[in-house]
């Protein structure tokens, strides 16, 4: 081999190296950059090149990324046109057969975008080299989620472009479905200063949409749009709604006939902020003037049916919107999105909308109007008002005369029903961009003739007064910051049912605070039977936390008892005539557990009737606490002076406690420090003990000491009959659900003894006309005991049943000889005290009584 030939053979096989080399970096670098853009498939068949093209018969090419977005393009039949043959660009054509593109997001995807800005025309110049100067798609295939799921598209896109210069230029697409097309056309283009951009929509080849636009600078990073929109007869309404609809989940109206007459035209000269258009909405300048004439009800997305008169002329100032000129006569049938947020018994099923001209007032930077609308449903509501508006900064809306009426039959929100609400409100305030004030005036209210909350609270005729009241709001970058409502309020209830009150009518006039954290109400609240509570309620939101605290003041019960006039399980037979009540109450509700409450009570001097017993000088302190469902009563003291079921005996004394289940208070616990009284000059008494109520039966040890036997005999309605003595005994009560008895009991007359007189008419007589009871009516003509015991049994049904033993003797009779007289008494203790009670020991309230129930037969 010759040296050249060896040399050439170097150099092939350098070469070859050198392509196998380049290609296998190429083909790294391209495995690299497809797992970077998430390409998992690219596919490109039929590629042929020509003098001044590239044909390729398909290209597939399938993005799936990790975050699931997917995209994938089915090119067929493309042809890309080149100006020379070796140099690409600019490129002169691009013509493609059929393209299909199927799109779908990725989910999850919460990353905020970037903020818009327009592109100048170095940027705009730079893409036009990459953009064909002529193109058409013959068949566009679009497949993208939508309201309805996946919504495809099918038609034709084609454009147009001066080449070097991105303008002039043109776009068109039409889009096909079923017999119906829609075609957007859309050319820019430069003239002097300023750039045009006009746009036109066809409707089955008819013009139906016009809107030009003149772009130009106006400043370093802002520019002035002005331009025009005009949009006349739509007779393709009907389809292009039910199109529509699949891509917003829109459901048109079903209306006997959609109307065709239609004027919508708008003109508008702004300057607009290029650095970032999201941003550049706030800080808008410039005028915009609208008029819309919808002779018939016109169907608006997520607004509803429209029809009426608009013309608006506004002007915007650092994007806050002033109307300078505006007149409306519009109806409104809202769409059920527009008015989702309305309990439903107050939703609006038709809105009137009438806003004209005012009076014309003394300064040039106001313009006055009266505004009237109407809301027809089952809640109709009627807005009258006379703005002023300040069309020159700083910028507010000011009212010294507007009424607000809201009228409903019935109205029912969750368990509360309320009937024949009637609000009429009169209203003045100012409201800017900063804050809102607003005051109710004389004659507002707001009135129900009847209202319910479950089926045991009923209100007839209430009547609320609002007059007075004023709120306050401050408002920054368009968020509430502060809100207030304070001042004098005012409800009355014609009649008030509760089961636990007796009707009647209840006021209540005191002043409301009110934020966006909590609610306060400070007033007495009364009612027709005397009673006064002043009352603070303090209500926190979101926790929903409730405080009520209620003060009794002094009530002088010689001047009557408001509450056995307010409550329904007052007893009947308790009658308080003198002494004074006070109290003061706490009650805590959450919307987690259960409620909460702690209150005291102290009487002083309290004196009247209970059953068929009188009291008086009955003193007490008693606290009251509610935790957890478990009632908790203390009676650190109890001092009743006097009592007088048909005897008189007293004082009373008790210290005690009780506590139990909300639910099952007949099983709670008592127990006591100090349970004694007064009893005939003697004491009787209970040792400190406790009594568990949920047993069948409890047993307590009572003492008795130093009771007075002329006491006794006194108050014990038997003719004649005298004594002396001092008593003491021991008793073993029971209680059950029977009621008290005495199972064990005894009684022991102290020494020395006493002496015992029996001498009536009666009783003597009884002696002459029985030998045998001769030697007992003498003995106790005149009986000096030294021993007087007896045995006591007190059975449920009111039974006292008394073994007495009697030793002693008569000084008189047969030289005093002893005598033991061994007797068996029985006496029924409910017909003796009857029997008290018909007599002039008790008042005549208690006789009466007495009397009412043996007439009874009770």
């Amino acid at each position: 081999m010759t040296k050249r030939r060896k040399v050439l053979a170097l150099a092939a096989a350098g070469l070859i190296l050198l392509v196998l080399a380049i290609g296998g970096y190429g083909g790294l670098r391209w495995q690299q950059f497809k797992r970077e853009f998430g390409i998992v498939e690219l596919d490109i068949n039929g590629v042929r090149f020509g003098r001044d093209h590239l044909q390729v018969r398909q290209l597939v090419m399938i993005r799936h990324t990790q975050d699931d977005e997917r995209l994938a393009l089915n090119v067929e039949s493309l042809r890309l046109g080149f100006e020379e043959k070796w140099k690409p660009l600019p490129l002169r054509s691009l013509h493609i057969g059929q393209l299909d593109i199927q799109w779908q997001p990725a989910t999850g995807n919460d990353e905020r975008e970037a903020p818009l800005t327009l592109p100048d025309r170095q940027q705009l110049a730079s893409w036009a080299r990459w953009v064909p100067r002529n193109g058409a798609v013959a068949s566009l295939l679009l497949s993208v989620p939508c309201a309805s799921g996946t919504c495809r598209e099918q038609g034709q896109l084609s454009w147009q472009h001066a080449g070097e210069q991105p303008l002039p230029a043109s776009l068109s697409l039409q889009l096909e479905r079923h017999a119906h097309r829609m075609a957007a056309a859309l050319s820019a283009y430069d003239q002097g200063n300023a750039t045009h951009v006009d746009l036109r929509l066809l409707v089955d080849d008819q013009p139906r949409l016009w809107m030009q636009n003149q772009l130009s600078a106006a400043g370093a990073n802002s520019m002035s749009w002005h331009g025009a929109l005009a949009l006349s007869e739509l007779p393709e309404a009907p389809w292009l709604l039910e199109w529509l609809g699949d891509w917003t989940g829109y459901e048109p109206p079903v209306l006997p006939e959609l109307p065709e007459q239609m004027r919508i035209g708008a003109g508008w000269a702004l300057d607009v902020g290029t650095d970032d258009l999201a941003a550049g909405w706030d800080t808008l300048d410039g005028e915009l003037r609208l008029s819309a004439n919808l002779p018939a009800p016109w169907p608006i997305l997520d607004v509803g049916q429209l029809q009426g008169q608009l013309d608006l002329t506004a002007k915007a100032d650092r994007g806050t919107w002033i109307p300078t000129q505006l007149s409306a006569d519009l109806q409104l049938r809202p769409a059920p999105a527009l008015v989702e947020g309305v309990p439903a018994p107050l939703r609006p099923e038709a809105i009137s909308l009438q806003i004209a001209p005012g009076a014309s007032g003394q300064s040039a930077s106001t313009l006055p109007l009266r505004v009237r609308l109407a809301a027809s449903g089952p809640a109709p509501l009627m807005l009258d008002s006379q703005l002023m508006l300040a069309t020159e900064a700083p910028y507010a809306l000011s009212s010294d005369q507007t009424r607000l009426r809201l009228q409903s039959p019935r109205l029912s929100l969750g368990a509360i029903r309320a009937d024949g609400l009637d609000a009429d409100l009169h209203l003045r305030g100012r409201a800017s961009a900063q804050a809102i004030a607003i005051a109710l005036d004389n004659g507002s209210q707001i009135a129900l003739s009847h209202l319910s909350s479950g089926t045991d609270l009923a209100a007839h005729s209430l009547r609320l007064n609002p007059t007075g009241l004023s709120l306050e709001a401050s408002v920054a970058d368009g968020r509430l910051q502060a809100l207030r409502i304070s001042g004098p309020a005012a409800a009355t209830i014609a009649e008030l049912r509760q089961s636990a009150l007796r009707p009647q009518a209840w006021r209540w006039n005191g002043r409301l605070d009110a934020g966006r954290e909590r609610l306060m109400l400070d007033g007495p609240l009364q009612n027709d039977a005397g009673l006064t509570l002043p009352l603070t309620l303090s209500h926190a939101w979101p926790s929903g936390a409730t405080r009520l605290e209620a003060s009794l003041p002094d009530v002088f019960l010689r001047a009557g008892n408001p509450l056995a006039a307010t409550f329904a399980d007052w007893p009947a037979v308790l009658e308080l005539g003198t002494g004074r009540l006070q109290g003061h109450g706490q009650l805590d509700l959450t919307a987690e557990g259960p409620p909460e409450a702690t209150a005291t009570f102290s009487a002083k001097g309290l004196g009247g009737i209970y059953d068929r017993t009188e009291l008086s000088g009955l003193d007490a302190n008693l606290s009251i606490r509610l935790r957890h469902n478990q009632l908790h009563l203390e009676l650190p003291e109890l001092t009743l002076q006097q009592a007088n079921p048909g005897f008189t005996f007293g004082p009373i004394r008790f210290n005690g406690q009780f506590a139990g289940d909300l639910g099952r208070l007949d099983q709670g616990r008592l127990s006591w420090t100090t349970a004694d009284v007064q009893l005939l000059g003697g004491r009787f008494w209970l040792e400190p003990g406790n009594a568990d109520l949920s047993g069948e039966t409890q047993r307590l040890n009572a003492h008795l000491r130093g009771l007075q036997l002329p006491l006794l005999l006194e108050a014990y309605p038997t003719e004649g009959l005298s004594g002396t003595g001092v008593i003491d005994g021991q008793l073993q009560l029971q209680r059950s659900a029977a009621g008290v008895s005495i199972e064990q009991g005894s009684l022991r007359a102290r020494e020395p003894g006493g002496s015992l007189r029996f001498r009536s008419a009666k009783i003597q007589a009884l002696g002459q006309s029985n030998p045998a009871m001769r030697l007992v009516t003498e003995a106790l003509d005149d009986f000096h005991y030294d021993l007087l015991a007896s045995d006591v049994h007190y059975a449920t049904d009111g039974t006292l049943d008394l073994g007495l033993k009697l030793h002693g003797r008569n000084p008189a009779l047969e030289d005093g000889r002893a005598i033991n007289f061994s007797i068996n008494l029985e006496e029924d203790i409910p017909a003796l005290l009857t029997s008290l009670q018909l007599s002039d020991r008790v008042s005549e309230t208690i006789q009466r009584r007495v009397q009412e129930r043996l007439g009874s037969g009770r």
